[in-house]
């Protein structure tokens, strides 16, 4: 009967006009749609299962047909410089979005242990008003070789994003101060969250968080089992 039942819903789906002519096929599926409302609701909800899921397959697999290639030039590099896998954010402090795909890239890492390296790039968006403050006090502290310890103490006070916090975690990770305060400062500063932000631009990311996975991008914070997804299937084709 379930047989019957999903030939008729095809044919319905795929070919209604020319059952608007067939009045006594059409009142025997009716028929059939009555008197087992529950196969059909599961006809349907496996029908669109099948539909959706075939469509997810195929928007993960334009990932790796629109590739990008972004330049690490001076950006810090966090983990194995010869990692097999190079992630690479877009990425504004202020952003809770942000906060959240750190985490996860903390945790792909931990996962992967030196397979996985992490590049972070600055995309303060106009609207988070202590959102290029911090990228720059981040920059400075990065001059004195303290970029991703003073990363982390950014997003773990993300509620908290100030001056007397800026100040406040460059004396805790023993910075130079006066060098600090010139650096974040400087022109070099500015030019660089630019020349980040350009990047992003150029390769159509526009909102935070936005990754790039060994050329693959990721526009938002995706779960953990995403990036894997992505690596796995880098996995599988190097070994055909």
């Amino acid at each position: 009967m379930k047989k019957i039942i999903a030939f008729a819903l095809a044919l319905i789906l795929f070919a209604p006009v020319a059952l608007a002519e067939e009045s006594s096929f059409e009142n025997l599926v009716l028929d059939i749609i009555k008197k087992n409302p529950q196969v059909v609701k599961e006809a349907l909800e496996k029908y669109e299962k099948e539909a959706s899921g075939k469509k997810q397959e195929d928007e993960f697999n334009k990932l790796f047909e629109d590739t990008v290639k972004v330049e690490i030039g001076d950006s810090p590099i966090r983990g194995d410089k010869k990692a097999e896998y190079t992630i690479i954010a877009f990425s504004d402090f202020q952003c809770p979005f942000c906060k959240r795909g750190d985490d996860t890239i903390k945790e792909l890492m931990k996962k992967y242990d030196k397979k996985v390296n992490y590049v972070f790039k600055n995309l303060p968006l106009g609207f988070h008003p202590e959102a290029k403050n911090a990228a720059k006090a981040t920059w400075a502290a990065g001059k004195q070789g303290k970029f991703y310890e003073y990363h982390d103490k950014l997003f773990e006070n993300q509620g908290k994003l100030a001056e007397d916090l800026y100040v406040q975690i460059a004396k805790d990770l023993g910075l130079n101060l006066d060098r600090f305060n010139k650096d974040r400062a400087s022109e070099d500063a500015e030019k660089s969250i630019q020349a980040d932000s350009k990047q992003a631009q150029d390769i159509g990311i526009q909102g935070t968080p936005g990754f790039v996975l060994n050329g693959v991008k990721i526009l938002g914070a995706y779960p953990i089992d995403h990036f894997e997804k992505i690596i796995s299937h880098f996995e599988t084709t190097a070994k055909k």
